[in-house]
């Protein structure tokens, strides 16, 4: 049963990776690819690497502490490798973009019902080439890419410019997306109910107030009324 609240919801703000977006498989496929085509250690060995070097630097971004370009080339440089693989990377990125299976139907039928807006993190043109292949664009009124307006996840002002892109309130949205950190801490920010889509039954993370727990895209508001049309 859906509270008052979660009937006055006019707007979604849906997150891409880990979201819309499978993308430990999509990260997977890259990886795979560079491995083969520029080191010569073991693959357990590699992506030990790559995750004991990326994973800090993201939480480094998130804090303010590195830029986007200097994380693009610094986790590679800690692997002893050449700046063009890191472009080789952002590319096979891409290309192995993979949807959650119930991404593309759950997206048609919330566009139904709600402003759907996209709010997502992470390189520009790397985003970009995902909505390109998966051709997920439509669903959605506005794409906001936080560097490209140079902003930032946990930064509730992200929020808050998607929301005046839509001349929407706050209480009127709802983030979804599956990181406490960055979604659940820009909702936090802005004054936005959070939807947490936690896939992998993880629990919650101190300090993030979560509206609602689902396991997947589809789940989010499914009783909801289809929106006022005119």
């Amino acid at each position: 049963m859906r509270s008052a609240r979660e009937d006055r919801y006019r707007v979604l703000l849906v997150d891409l990776d880990g979201t819309v977006v499978d993308y430990a498989r999509t990260e997977r496929g890259a990886l795979h690819e560079v491995h083969h085509r520029f080191f010569r250690m073991g693959r357990a060995e590699f992506l030990a690497a790559f995750h004991a070097a990326n994973e800090p630097l993201w939480a480094a971004y998130r804090e303010h502490r590195i830029t986007l370009a200097e994380l693009r080339l610094e986790r590679w440089a800690r692997m002893g490798a050449l700046p063009s693989v890191a472009a080789a990377f952002e590319e096979a990125l891409g290309r192995n973009v993979t949807l959650f299976p119930e991404a593309r139907v759950a997206l048609r039928r919330l566009s139904r019902r709600f402003r759907l807006a996209l709010v997502t993190d992470g390189i520009a043109h790397v985003q970009r080439a995902k909505l390109r292949r998966t051709r997920i664009g439509g669903f959605f009124e506005h794409v906001v890419i936080a560097p490209e307006v140079g902003l930032r996840k946990p930064d509730g002002k992200l929020l808050h410019h998607t929301l005046g892109l839509l001349a929407a309130r706050a209480r009127d949205a709802l983030m979804v997306g599956d990181s406490p950190a960055s979604d659940g801490g820009c909702a936090r920010a802005a004054g936005v109910d959070f939807c947490w889509v936690n896939r992998t039954g993880a629990s919650p993370a101190p300090g993030v107030p979560v509206r609602r727990t689902v396991t997947g895209l589809a789940a989010v508001c499914p009783g909801a009324p289809p929106r006022p049309r005119g």
